[in-house]
């Protein structure tokens, strides 16, 4: 079984587009791919949309933090609010601005599980507490201030702030991804009747627990190339213990 959302407020076309939004879009190509369905929900309100767009092109262009700082901040923020939409959008220039796959993937992470060197780690702290707008302590306002400059501090609370803007717009509207969506198995063990065909079906996702025959799942968020196999395992699964959910969207409760 398969669980979905459709956005509430679909995103316009581009042929729907008001001009001067299909020119942001075309200037800002090396943003990388993935922002149509972004642009096309803000396409609803133009005159907001320029607005919001020329401050993003100002964060990223204009902006005094450097790459790395910036991506840091966006992708602590986006995971702190669970947008998977601006988390993966910003996967390419965030390595783009030097942080290997590892640091990427970490951002999503327990800040624990990674010795940060200590201005990555302040930034991160400072991201987790701004993406729910909790205070900054002086200890760590102090350490922030030792490598950023006073409109570097500014420029990293209006970061933030628009981040999480961002994210609460595009969660709340369940904006889909411009890409095809990923999978996210979601498998209910309880419910598992040991047939085993979904082991055969993908058994790059499932293998069959040798002690109590039931099925346990190897990777929940699968590569797309074994889409097909996964949506056939679900199909074939007697008991339904099995459901894929597009990681765009949570499961409905």
């Amino acid at each position: 079984m398969t669980t979905t959302r459709t956005p509430r407020i679909p995103p316009l076309p581009p042929a729907e587009w008001p001009p001067v939004l299909r020119s942001l879009l075309a200037d800002s190509h090396r943003d990388g791919p993935g922002r149509e369905n972004l642009f096309g929900t803000l396409a609803h309100h133009p005159v907001l949309a320029h607005a919001w767009l020329s401050l993003a092109r100002v964060l990223t262009h204009e902006g005094t933090l450097g790459h790395r700082r910036r991506e840091l901040i966006v992708l602590r923020v986006a995971h702190r609010l669970d947008a998977p939409y601006v988390h993966r959008r910003h996967r390419t220039p965030a390595a783009d601005a030097g942080l290997t796959d590892t640091e990427i993937d970490a951002t999503a992470a327990d800040l624990d599980t990674r010795a940060w060197a200590g201005e990555d780690r302040a930034l991160l702290e400072a991201a987790d507490l701004l993406a729910v707008n909790s205070p900054v302590p002086d200890g760590l306002w102090s350490r922030l201030a030792r490598f950023l400059s006073p409109g570097q501090l500014v420029e990293l609370l209006v970061l933030a702030g628009q981040t999480a803007t961002m994210c609460a717009t595009l969660n709340t509207l369940r904006t889909p991804s411009d890409q095809q969506p990923a999978l996210v198995v979601l498998l209910d063990r309880e419910r598992c009747c040991s047939a085993g065909q979904c082991v055969g079906a993908a058994p790059e996702v499932f293998e069959q627990d040798e002690e109590d025959g039931r099925v346990a799942l190897l990777v929940a968020d699968p590569d797309g190339r074994y889409a097909d196999e996964v949506r056939f395992a679900a199909d074939l699964c007697p008991s339904g213990a099995i459901t894929l959910v597009d990681d765009e969207e949570p499961a409905l409760p």
